[in-house]
């Protein structure tokens, strides 16, 4: 091995090394508490040599949200299965690999970096969407929505900090909001439940589109 090939051999495992400690700093503080010098101090390296590794604090965020749906990709599920069942356990799986880590879903949703693990959940998804029967079209932006309603409910999961009822109700006591006041509220922080549903909506609007698009061609 050259001299050259050592060294980026070394550099790669540093950077790897790097993404684990920033995950932990953020697990531990919230993504506000990582700094590229509190990466510095806890790897025991001088500033430059972090910037060695990563141009920046967003170039570090891409690698840690690559990082996290690599989680998301370590068992994907099998392509013989019927296109709804993967759909939801690849939903299940990104939401899992959010929850992992503090402020899962905002190191994710912050990175538009196309890198292996991202691409490939993706891929992954647009492929069962197109074994529904949608369009490729239609499939690129029923992926799009799955994707972002996974991460959209994950971030307000992650951000529950458990007196959100008790700050509603108190508003709701203005006797202003009649529909929300009939409750029950507190079903708005079953995210177990709400998550599936939410899911087993978007999956009806599949199969209502593709039923819809099949009608029309039998008319014609």
């Amino acid at each position: 091995m050259s001299t050259e090939a050592k060294r980026a051999g070394i550099a790669a495992t540093r950077a790897e090394r790097a993404v684990a400690e920033a995950l932990d700093l953020v697990d531990a503080g919230g993504l506000e508490a990582l700094t590229m010098r509190q990466l510095a101090d806890r790897m025991g390296l001088h500033l430059p040599a972090i910037y060695r590794l990563f141009a920046g604090k967003d170039a570090l965020i891409d690698e840690m949200a690559e990082a996290i749906l690599a989680g998301a990709v370590a068992d994907l599920p099998a392509e013989d299965g019927d296109w709804e069942s993967r759909v939801r356990s690849l939903a299940a799986g990104l939401r899992t690999a959010l929850l992992a880590h503090r402020d899962g879903a905002r190191i994710v949703g912050g990175n538009y970096a196309a890198k292996r693990s991202n691409l490939t959940y993706v891929d992954t998804l647009l492929g069962c969407l197109l074994a529904s029967g949608l369009p490729r079209k239609q499939a690129i932006w029923a992926a799009g929505a799955v994707f972002c309603y996974v991460l959209g409910e994950t971030l307000e999961e992650q951000g529950a900090s458990g007196d959100e009822i008790d700050v509603l109700m108190g508003v709701l006591g203005t006797r202003q909001y009649a529909h929300l006041e009939s409750g029950p509220m507190e079903s708005m922080l079953d995210f177990e439940e709400r998550f599936a549903f939410g899911l087993e909506l978007l999956l009806a609007g599949v199969r209502s589109v593709v039923s819809s698009g099949e009608n029309r061609r039998r008319v014609r």
